[in-house]
């Protein structure tokens, strides 16, 4: 009896054990997981019509998502906050940014969450970008 109960703590160790493991390895978040909030998007707004609306609109960032499909979204955020607004490039807060990356997020067609996109907590990282819906 005690080398079963023995045989079984070990196999529920192991078994625990790869659940961790394989978590630690797990997939990036898609962003059809909604990686914004709606909140965000709607802050977002005002500033995309103020500082990227006359040169960007949703196809423009179809075909962005297309190029960068598969790479951390946080490379794409670094890209635009040090090249945009091309007049006046890193001119927003680092908060802007995320604002503006989730309403662009919104208008290409990805889902809202409960979690604000956020560059600093780098959540980004484990986030692949992924062609728009």
């Amino acid at each position: 009896m005690k080398n079963a109960r023995l045989a079984t703590a070990t196999v529920l160790t192991a078994v625990l054990a790869t659940g961790v493991m394989a978590d630690a390895g797990a997939q990036p978040t898609s962003l059809m997981d909604g990686v914004y909030t709606a909140e965000q998007a709607a802050t977002g707004k005002a500033l995309f019509e103020q500082n990227c609306s006359t040169c960007h609109n949703a196809d423009y960032y179809k075909t962005v998502l297309q190029t960068w499909r598969g790479q951390p979204l946080m490379y794409l955020f670094e890209q635009v906050m040090s090249a945009m607004p091309a007049d006046k490039p890193g001119a927003l807060m680092d908060t802007e940014y995320e604002d503006v990356f989730a309403y662009v997020l919104q208008i290409v067609g990805f889902p809202a969450g409960e979690t604000r996109l956020q560059y600093a907590g780098g959540s980004m990282e484990d986030i692949a970008i992924q062609p728009a819906p």
